[in-house]
């Protein structure tokens, strides 16, 4: 009897015991269940007061000054200039690392000549590496005046900077991207970007200096009120979409005998940050993150290497730098140099051939319908898509895709012998040239009737259909409608929900062309772009976006190894 007892006994206790580990691991997954909501919570309630604040603005002028010391950091001066058109609670500014000094932070506000303090410089919730320089409410009441320009000046110091060169031996470098706000909240493209580069002390000969890698600067000199070398950068119009894939970085290397301190390329050290922010739970956890992780990361690029493959169809050749722009293109010539998706070019050739009474719109559902009214045009990406069209009034896709290539092929020779990024930023100036026209028109005939004449060049906008959700009431006079080809407008006695309502309505009927004429138009651009620009067999470092380029100097030879280019995107 003691003996079953006491085995009874044990039974017992092991009961007991495996109770409370299990009660321990629900409590420990509850916890962990419970705090992960939290933390969600927290990021949703932050979305939602953001989404409540109605930001926009424009970005007249972004200037940054970068000065190398000796001890391997270097101090980053900002200079903004805006004009705002809505809410604004702050601006988040993306920096190169999360090394940065945050007690060297510095910034002040200028609004009609006032000098404003921000009301707290903090790391920023909106941007991965970056701050946040908040207004206070007395701030906030001199910037939200719609069309209130103002200008905000920022400072830090951003150690673990300056990088070992892979491409020449015994030299340093940096490598910089200049931060960039989202395009959900800037309006239109940057007016003017500029970069400056201060190098160290002691460092007097720009012979021996070295610009990045298919980055070259402006010019380089000796700067006697600074008595320091002072390399230079500059650009306009400017979309943050460019800044955020690189376009418009800058650095420059130099004899690693200038600095004091430089790092080297270690595959750990990402891995160490990583490793170091994450709880003991997240340790416990972390084969799993680990898998996860990697197959989330080996998604995500492919598909955004797919989708920027696909934008990817154009590549010139010959292009020669200092040139000048080609400044006879057509607005849709300018869009594949420029390189809007080619639904959207397919749709401005739509576009051009409605407005010259050349086609006519029987139906506007899948698969579209036209009627075509003529058999040749002005150009022979005109007559190509006339031809395209079937007996039966669709586009057939075969036809359609040829049209785009011997187009992408003919702008492509005409780029020869001038300078390609030139004439993106010319193309670019005239389709903002083309907004502020009307914009500035004073009645509503003048508008509607501008509008129209604008339309094309309006279309090479990267953000055009939030930019007419947004800024504009009226629809062009000859836009595709299955009913009518007269002048649409809405007057201002309507309401600003009606004339919202009409743009929206505008631009839902536009992505509604780019889509209904051919069945799977992205998939289209992506078969045209495996013709006109296939996948490289190497990969090379990205272009540069940068004006003119060359000076005097050491020529193109530094690849720094830090990982250095600033974040950005927020507000």
């Amino acid at each position: 009897m003691r003996s079953r007892n006491s085995r009874n006994g044990e039974c017992g206790e092991g009961a007991v015991s495996l109770i409370r580990i299990t009660s321990r691991l629900v409590c420990v997954t509850v916890a962990f269940i419970f705090l992960f909501l939290s933390f969600s919570g927290m990021a949703t309630a932050r979305k939602v007061s953001s989404n409540q604040l109605n930001y926009s603005f424009a970005l007249n002028e972004e200037s940054v000054t970068v000065t190398i010391k000796k001890d391997g950091s270097v101090d980053i001066d900002y200079f903004f200039n805006f004009t705002n058109y809505g809410d604004l609670d702050g601006i988040d500014i993306g920096l190169p690392n999360d090394h940065y000094d945050a007690d060297t932070a510095w910034a002040e506000i200028v609004v009609d000549g006032a000098i404003y303090e921000p009301a707290l410089i903090r790391k920023s919730p909106y941007v991965e590496i970056g701050v946040a320089v908040e207004f206070d409410s007395t701030t906030r009441s001199a910037i939200e005046v719609n069309g209130k320009t103002f200008t905000l000046r920022f400072r830090v110091n951003n150690p673990h900077m300056v990088y070992e060169n892979e491409l020449l031996k015994d030299t340093v470098g940096i490598q910089f991207r200049p931060t960039w706000f989202s395009s959900e909240y800037q309006m239109g493209p940057t007016g003017r970007l500029e970069a400056a580069l201060i190098f160290p002390e002691g460092f007097t000969d720009p012979t021996q200096a070295v610009w990045l890698q298919n980055h070259p600067w402006a010019y380089i000199s000796f700067d006697d009120g600074l008595q320091r070398v002072k390399a230079y950068w500059n650009a306009t119009f400017v979309y943050p979409s460019s800044q955020e894939v690189g376009e418009y970085d800058f650095g420059a290397g130099i004899p690693t005998s200038y600095v004091d301190k430089y790092y080297k390329k270690s595959a750990w050290d990402a891995v160490g940050n990583f490793f170091g922010s994450l709880t003991e739970l997240c340790v416990t956890l972390l084969p799993i993150i680990i898998i996860a992780a990697f197959f989330a990361i080996v998604v995500v690029a492919d598909s955004r290497r797919t989708r920027k493959r696909a934008m990817d169809y154009f590549e010139p050749r010959l292009s020669l730098a200092g040139a000048g722009p080609r400044r006879d293109l057509t607005a849709v010539e300018a869009a594949v140099v420029i390189e809007r998706p080619l639904e959207m070019v397919a749709t401005m050739i739509l576009f051009s051939l409605v407005k010259k009474g050349k086609i006519r719109i029987q139906s506007e559902e899948y698969p579209m319908k036209l009627v075509k009214l003529a058999d040749t045009a002005d150009y022979q990406y005109e007559n190509e898509y006339l031809a395209s069209i079937d007996d039966d009034g669709t586009v057939l896709r075969g036809g359609l895709k040829t049209t785009i290539i011997n187009l992408i092929e003919s702008t492509r020779k005409k780029l020869e012998g001038f300078d390609y990024f030139e004439t993106r930023r010319y193309y670019r100036s005239i389709c903002d040239r083309a907004w502020a026209q009307v914009k500035a028109a004073g009645t509503p005939e003048e508008f509607a009737k501008c509008l129209d004449d604008q339309n094309d060049w309006m279309m090479l906008d990267e953000q055009y259909e939030k930019r007419m959700e947004r800024e504009y009431i009226f629809i062009p006079t000859h836009y595709p409608s299955t009913t009518t080809h007269t002048v649409r407008t809405q007057t201002l006695g309507s309401g600003q929900k009606g004339i919202q309502d009409i743009a929206k309505s505008y631009v839902s009927r536009v992505k509604s062309s780019c889509n209904n004429v051919v069945k799977s138009a992205r998939d289209l651009g992506k078969e045209v772009t495996a013709i006109t620009n296939p996948p490289p067999v190497v990969t090379t470092s990205s272009t540069s976006g940068w004006g003119g380029g060359g000076g005097s100097g050491g020529g193109c030879a530094c690849a720094c190894a830090c990982a250095c280019a600033c974040a950005g995107g927020g507000r």
